[in-house]
């Protein structure tokens, strides 16, 4: 059981100008405000991340000391920290969240606002914060961690223009130990999603809970009547249960069950390893849940099309991905490095190598595993076999008068919002790249979080 929750609050600022640039900034930029408990604050090792996702971008950003500037690890390891090996920096889930949210986004630049401090009760955040209330739990001493984050956010947004559009929360462990605190979890959460809500102007705001699960608990907790048990967490059923009940509670709510998560040695706080699951796990549950087309999943819209993803694959097809993927392999490790697939790549253009690389590299580690090589060929091959059979004349471009004219989609209103969702830079007409990174997104979205992020 993970001892910490993380409140993510997901800001989310749409544009894509860089912060080292002084050019007028014409698009919002999609900012995810992320805050909470000491698995926010983050345990992960800088020193094991990609290069990419250690030293950032001007796509993905985070509001760090007054300025906008690439998201990357700056938190210098503590001396507990060190125990463990940390004697660099520490991240926590923001790194893979806002790069799978960039990946999901490809025209957008990402933002993180994030506000987090270990070991801290739902007391400390309500938004009616009272010392003698903080001080139940010995945290009065902390001050009103609500206003402290909304601080923070007001001043990212004077900073730059942002549109908010979602609000992450994990947090929890502290109060597993209170059973009379844990009793009150549930209306405190609901008042400090209220109060987020209403400070942010976003009556709507997307609301994901995370949630942890032990080795006996079901996902679904919805006939488990708390009960107070031994040991050092006794309120641990109260906290997950009212958790659980936030989705149906809290208007736009999601909880997002993090199961499996990968510690340190004897520790509650998740490795390098689990808080990029962490991250890819919040990705994956707030892009499933955002994006409907004419009312329907993006999953449902590619069954449409003709999409049978894993089904429709033969053994000979399978051995066929795998000897392709041995030949590429040259040092017969059982992954593609980027030398490998990229600089050392004899097919197509470079340009195109690292796009498929990109899309093959499903939980942004640097590597594509033999897994998710063959995942990202059923998935490009079954997608340009049902564009080239819409594509009428063989020019390479599918306009929205074919699309619609293949009859795929009966619904000729649903078959133009369709294609307008493909449609990613509104020209009238797709072409491969643009086509293959808006199905990957949308195949890859449709799975269970769990398993997806589970590689």
């Amino acid at each position: 059981m993970a001892r910490h929750c993380i409140l993510i609050i997901a800001l989310v600022v749409l544009g894509q100008t860089s912060v080292a640039t002084a050019e007028p900034q014409t698009k919002k930029m999609k900012v995810f405000v992320l805050a909470g408990q000491s698995n926010m604050v983050g345990w992960g090792n800088s020193k094991k991340l990609p290069d990419d996702l250690r030293n950032g971008n001007d796509r993905v950003l985070m509001f760090e000391n007054g300025k906008w500037q690439p998201l990357r690890p700056i938190r210098k390891a503590s001396k507990n920290q060190e125990k463990f090996g940390m004697t660099e920096f520490s991240f926590g889930p923001e790194v893979a969240f806002a790069h799978e949210m960039a990946k999901a986004w490809p025209d957008e630049t990402i933002g993180i606002v994030k506000f987090s401090i270990g070991g801290t009760s739902i007391l400390t955040w309500k938004p009616e914060w009272s010392k003698k209330d903080a001080d139940r739990i010995g945290q009065g001493r902390l001050g009103s961690l609500y206003k402290k984050l909304m601080a923070k956010v007001d001043q990212a947004r004077k900073a730059r223009e942002i549109e908010i559009v979602g609000f992450l929360w994990l947090q929890g462990g502290r109060d597993m130990k209170d059973v009379a605190v844990a009793k009150e979890y549930l209306d405190n959460l609901e008042s400090l999603v209220a109060a987020v809500k209403k400070d942010t102007g976003v009556p709507d705001l997307p609301f994901f809970c995370g949630s942890p699960r032990r080795t006996q608990d079901p996902d679904d907790i919805s006939d488990v009547v708390p009960q107070r048990i031994p040991g050092p967490y006794p309120a641990v059923e109260f906290v997950l249960k009212a958790q659980w009940d936030a989705q149906k509670e809290i208007p736009h709510a999601r909880t997002v069950i993090l199961r499996d998560i990968k510690k340190h040695p004897m520790n509650v706080h998740y490795n390098t390893e689990g808080q990029l699951k962490v991250g890819r796990l919040f990705a994956q549950a707030f892009l499933n849940s955002s994006l409907r087309i004419g009312g329907h999943t993006p999953q449902k819209i590619l069954a449409m099309l003709g999409a049978k993803g894993r089904d429709a694959i033969t053994d000979r097809q399978l051995a066929a991905y795998r000897r392709i993927f041995g030949f590429i392999d040259a040092n017969g490790d059982g992954q593609h490095s980027k030398k490998e697939f990229i600089d050392d790549g004899r097919y197509l253009t470079r340009q195109a190598r690292q796009g498929i690389f990109r899309a093959s590299d499903s939980n942004s580690d640097g590597i594509v595993s033999k897994e998710e090589y063959i995942d990202n060929r059923i998935i490009t091959d079954e997608a340009k076999a049902i564009f080239e059979k819409m594509d009428t004349n063989d020019d390479g471009k599918l306009t929205r008068k074919e699309f619609i004219a293949s009859g795929k989609i009966k619904d000729e209103d649903l078959a133009k919002e369709a294609f307008k969702a493909l449609d990613s830079d509104g020209n009238g007409e797709l072409v491969i790249p643009e086509y293959l990174r808006v199905w990957g997104r949308w195949a890859r979205s449709g799975r269970k979080t769990q398993a997806a992020a589970s590689k």
